[in-house]
């Protein structure tokens, strides 16, 4: 392929070069205005002739070389992939060149500037192959991270694909969402079908999410035996057709394609909807042999919540949240202490605090422990800042911060266990592991016993310094 690619690019040169109107004195126009035409009049604030280029008629108000090389390379969908790798390989071959012999007039008039680092060869054509597998990798970017198709034809997409692989071209955003969509969709269907074919043992779960619209979505996760997963469908639903009895119908109509017999469990996100439409489902002929479980990891965060709201550790936590919010409701506390972290050298900033969410009260606590010595600074320099008896009591008490700093041992694998587990890095016998950790620790904490520094976590995922 690299020899026709070759052979295109001299052809292209041959012809173009000999066509090219040849000036009565001076330097010879540039190659690429053989794909525009001059304008009689000119840009009237630069003096310079408009060009339109031959291939979409577009009209290019300055005529700088550089604007028209841009047009071909990034603007106009009509010039063909010959005409765009010929007009990069010129560029190349020109940088090379003024690299190699340090001809460039401009970057010898500008102190400061040096010439750019030679190229060792033109950029290489790709091949059929190359140019699919990159779509693929763009159709993926785009679905992926829910961007509109049409991004793929904004001069700053193009101008950034060009960037990491010169001769690559990208497919048009009607391209991408027809014919590459179309057949990633059925590789990926047969490739699911192929593999289904030998499955007897699927675990089916079911995730719900809002839309952009605000609209409850829920979509179809199957797991194989060997830990792979794919995506079997979504299906957005409005607020008013979002029963109980809707989504078990969906959930049913999901498992009837996978063939109920092969399922071996149905777990889902733990709401109420949702875990009523999975009893409605399992309790239904034909579908009563599938285990029905709760997600694990969902249980362990609503767990470790509803214990950590258990005294001591109950106390201790709340305490906390209330330092944490007394400095975040006012801008000029806030400052302040931000302030006095700087001068210490701390890098970190003071989380608020989400009790509902096992992540946000571990990181909310970590950042308190790290934000310690700031805090008691700035209260030493602001005697009088408003704080309750028993948040100031806090403050200075040693025991406050070991336990906290306790607490967020217990909450760090917990939260990697949470993490892990929505990149599919978690195994159920972790999620148990942490179960029997928490129960020990909340043991310790009623007796007043020493706090457990998670001997239990030998899974290597967690383990820790």
């Amino acid at each position: 392929m690299e020899s026709i690619g070759t052979d295109v690019s001299t052809n292209l040169n041959t012809s173009l070069t000999s066509s090219l109107p040849r000036n009565k004195g001076g330097a010879p126009p540039s190659f690429i205005w053989k794909f525009f035409a001059k304008l009689q009049q000119n840009n009237k604030k630069t003096n310079r002739y408009r060009a339109q280029c031959n291939f979409c008629s577009h009209v290019v108000e300055d005529g700088r070389v550089e604007n028209l090389h841009k047009h071909i390379l990034h603007v106009c969908q009509i010039a063909s992939t010959d005409i765009k790798q010929y007009v990069q390989a010129e560029l190349d071959k020109k940088a090379f060149d003024e690299g190699r012999t340090g001809k460039n007039k401009k970057q010898k008039r500008e102190q400061g500037q040096t010439p750019p680092a030679p190229r060792a060869a033109a950029a290489r054509p790709i091949n059929d192959k190359e140019q699919d597998e990159l779509d693929v990798k763009l159709l993926r970017l785009l679905i992926m991270n829910s961007l509109p198709f049409d991004a793929v034809e904004s001069p700053w997409m193009l101008d950034f694909c060009h960037s990491l692989k010169p001769s690559y071209v990208p497919a048009g955003a009607p391209k991408l969402q027809t014919t590459v969509l179309t057949q990633e969709y059925l590789k990926s269907r047969a490739a699911f079908t192929a593999r289904l074919a030998q499955e007897h043992n699927l675990s089916v779960s079911i995730d719900f999410w809002r839309s952009d619209s605000d609209q409850p979505v829920y979509a179809c996760n199957v797991a194989f035996s060997d830990g792979s997963v794919f995506l079997l469908g979504a299906k957005e639903l409005p607020d008013a057709a979002g029963t109980a009895e809707d989504v078990a119908g969906i959930i049913k109509e999901w498992l009837n394609m996978l063939g109920p017999e092969k399922v071996g469990s149905l777990s889902t996100d733990d709401f109420g909807t949702l875990t009523e439409a999975r009893c409605l489902v399992v309790s239904t002929p034909g579908f009563t042999h599938i285990v029905d479980f709760r997600c694990p990891v969902h249980a362990l965060g609503l767990a470790v919540l509803a214990m950590l709201g258990s005294e001591p550790v109950n106390a201790l936590i709340c305490n906390a949240h209330m330092m944490a919010s007394r400095f975040h409701a006012s801008s000029a506390a806030s400052a302040s202490l931000a302030a006095e972290a700087k001068e210490m050298g701390i890098s970190v900033e003071l989380l608020p605090c989400n009790l509902s969410q096992v992540q946000s009260v571990h990181a909310s606590l970590q950042s308190l422990i790290q934000m310690e010595h700031a805090i008691k600074q700035m209260l030493q320099k602001h005697p009088n800042f408003p704080m309750s008896q028993a948040v100031s009591e806090c403050v200075n008490r040693v025991s406050f911060w070991s336990q906290i700093a306790e607490i967020c041992k217990l909450l760090a694998p917990i939260t990697d266990v949470v993490r892990g587990s929505m990149s599919r890095t978690s195994s159920l016998a972790d999620v148990v592991l942490h179960w029997l950790h928490l129960a020990r620790f909340l043991q310790a904490a009623e007796t007043g016993a020493n706090l457990p520094h998670g001997e239990l976590v030998s899974s290597s995922a967690f383990q820790r310094p």
